[in-house]
C-alpha cells in the first residue's frame, strides 16, 4: 500500500483537543502550529511554507486549526489530498452550542467577548461553512472528500469509525478543553430562531454530517 498520511482539520470548539489525545495514540503525531489568534502577517508567514509529504513517516496524523483564508485543507495541501496522499478528518458540531462554547472560551482564556452572549450571537454567519469552503452548491462534494465526518454530539462513535476504517483498536475518548459556563447562560427562544435563520448553511452541514455518520456506523457494524 502506498504511503499516506492523515490531516485533521481541527474546527475550533468542535472537541478536537480530546479527539487529538485519542488518535496520537494510533498514528505518529504532527502539530501545524499557526498560534492564537494570529494576525495578517502572522497567516502570510505560515502560508508560505507546509508539510513536505516526503518528509512525513507512514500514516502520520497532522493536526492544527486551518481554518484562515489561505491556509485552509484545500488551499494549503490540495494537490496531496487530489493525489490521494492525504486524508482528511474533521469533527463539526451543532452550530449554536458550538458558538456558545467559543463565547466562554474566551473568557477562560483572558479574551472576553465585551458584550453579553446574546449579542455575540447575533455576530458572523455561517462560521463552519468559511472555515470548511462550503457552499450550498458544494456541501456534498466537499463533505465527501474527507475520509471522516464525525460530530461532537458523537464524538466516541467518531473515533469508533476512524478506528474502523484504518484497522486500529478502539478508544475512549477523553473529555477535555471544555469552557465553564455561567449557570445562568441561558438563550432566549427568538435569538435560537434568528440564530438558525443566520447560520442556515452550518445548520445544513451539521445535518448532512450527522446523516453520515448515522450511515457509516451501520455499514460498519457500529452502534
Amino acid at each position: 500500500m502506498e504511503k499516506v498520511v492523515y490531516l485533521y482539520h481541527h474546527l475550533p470548539k468542535c472537541g478536537g483537543v480530546s479527539f487529538i489525545r485519542t488518535c496520537e495514540k494510533w498514528f505518529p503525531p504532527r502539530r501545524e502550529r499557526l498560534g492564537s489568534y494570529p494576525d495578517a502577517e502572522r497567516i502570510a508567514e505560515f502560508a508560505r511554507t507546509r508539510l513536505d509529504f516526503d518528509e512525513l513517516p507512514p500514516n502520520c496524523f497532522i493536526h492544527g486549526h486551518l481554518v484562515r483564508p489561505g491556509i485552509r485543507p484545500f488551499e494549503r495541501y490540495g494537490d496531496y489530498i487530489a493525489a490521494g496522499k492525504m486524508r482528511l478528518v474533521t469533527i463539526v458540531r451543532e452550530p449554536l452550542e458550538r458558538q456558545i462554547s467559543a463565547y466562554y472560551y474566551r473568557q477562560k482564556v483572558g479574551r472576553p467577548w465585551p458584550e453579553p452572549l446574546e449579542r455575540w450571537l447575533t455576530t458572523g454567519r455561517n462560521q463552519l461553512s468559511k472555515y470548511l469552503q462550503i457552499t450550498a452548491e458544494n456541501l456534498r462534494e466537499r463533505l465527501d472528500a474527507y475520509f471522516v465526518v464525525g460530530t461532537t454530539e458523537s464524538l466516541q462513535l467518531t473515533a469508533d469509525i476512524l478506528a474502523a476504517r484504518t484497522g486500529n483498536a478502539r478508544l475512549e475518548v477523553p473529555h477535555l478543553n471544555t469552557a465553564p459556563r455561567a449557570e445562568e447562560a441561558t438563550v432566549d427562544e427568538a435569538v435560537r430562531q434568528q440564530f438558525a435563520q443566520n447560520n442556515a448553511l452550518d445548520y445544513a452541514i451539521h445535518r448532512y454530517a450527522v446523516e453520515r455518520l448515522r450511515r457509516e456506523a451501520s455499514d460498519l457494524g457500529l452502534g
